[in-house]
């Protein structure tokens, strides 16, 4: 996160984006990032803007100030807005993402002061710089890295690693022998190593399956808040470096994950699944146990997953299927009354 007060000139901004730039950007410095929206609704500093199409484009002629510097794709006509320095790129997602980190104005949780009330045994090691804040607690054995921030209320588990870097956002809990890479970002309410839902039927009733693996989160992985991430039963439970997981997600045991995953909230994985690398899971997607999906897969929002998916290949539906094969299917169904009718002409003629 940036210093509050980060200036920049406009012709700075265009060359971080590895833009292309268009008119006189001037010498005045850029404050603030605001959307079209915000723009129209009258943006009291220097600012950038991101816009996407047309409409972004009529938020801004309607603006009552113009903006410093406007990123857009090539081929948008920025007409509308006169003689504003531009700054064309091939990618305006990319250079919104880019823009957000360069203009963070956002307190860093990270200060590097352990405040009284935190509490870390005597045998935890902490390394250069590790911020505690209020209600931290890190327990016996357990290893913080270089100036990794564990927030209020957060617990780093007995024998747990955490690598330099990271953030624990508020209410965070790593329980005992989970390991975290370097850089990454646990949101409020992650519970990660928490034992997963194993049983045993006897006559007695239901005997717990202890679970006795761990956790591993790579390098750069973030976690959105209130989601949980299972221990494994014997192995480890695996998220592979650079992945990104939504809120309000379920990992269940023994999963592994690939690398540079997206997964966005509400999706629930089941025990044992393998999931390739590349995979991006829409919202509130099911995969069922043991299932294999593979890499660069794509799953539609809503999917529920019951079988392997190939590499490569988009799945959607309830049955997951192929896409094409999902909206077929859609179509079809839409036309059942009028395929009745047919029907039923036939059998009366």
């Amino acid at each position: 996160m940036s210093a509050e007060g980060q200036r920049y000139l406009a012709a700075e901004l265009a060359a971080a984006l590895g833009g292309r730039l268009e008119g006189e950007p001037g010498d005045v410095q850029v404050t603030r990032l605001v959307s079209p929206a915000g723009a129209k609704a009258g943006a009291a500093e220097a600012y950038v803007v991101v816009a996407g199409g047309e409409a972004d484009v009529a938020a801004l002629a309607a603006a009552p100030r113009a903006p410093a510097l406007v990123v857009a794709g090539e081929g948008l006509d920025l007409s509308p807005l006169g003689a504003v320095p531009v700054a064309r790129v091939a990618d305006t997602r990319l250079a919104l993402a880019r823009l957000t980190t360069l203009l963070d104005t956002r307190p860093s949780p990270a200060t590097g002061e352990r405040s009284d009330r935190a509490y870390a045994h005597p045998t935890a090691t902490l390394g250069e710089g590790v911020t505690l804040h209020p209600g931290a607690v890190v327990m016996a054995g357990a290893r913080v890295g270089d100036r990794t921030a564990v927030g209020p209320g957060s617990v780093v588990g007995e024998g747990a690693v955490v690598g330099a870097d990271c953030v624990l956002h508020a209410n965070v809990t790593l329980y005992d022998g989970v390991r975290l890479g370097d850089r990454v970002v646990l949101h409020s309410g992650c519970v990660v190593g928490a034992d997963g839902f194993g049983y045993a039927a006897s006559p007695t009733g239901a005997v717990k399956v202890r679970h006795l693996g761990g956790v591993v989160i790579g390098d750069d992985v973030e976690v959105g808040a209130n989601t949980a991430i299972d221990r494994g039963t014997l192995d480890d439970t695996v998220v592979g470096a650079g992945t990104k997981i939504d809120n309000l997600c379920q990992v269940g045991h023994n999963v592994r994950i690939g690398r540079s995953c997206l997964i966005a909230g509400k999706t629930a994985i089941g025990g044992s699944t393998v999931i390739g690398d590349g995979v991006i899971i829409g919202g509130a997607v099911s995969i069922a146990d043991h299932v294999k999906v593979g890499s660069g897969a794509r799953l539609a929002g809503g999917t529920g997953v019951s079988k392997d998916v190939p590499p490569g290949e988009t799945w959607a539906g309830l049955p997951a299927r192929p896409y094409k094969q999902w909206v077929r299917g859609l179509y079809l169904q839409d036309r059942l009354e009028e395929i009745w009718r047919v029907i039923k002409g036939m059998d009366r003629r």
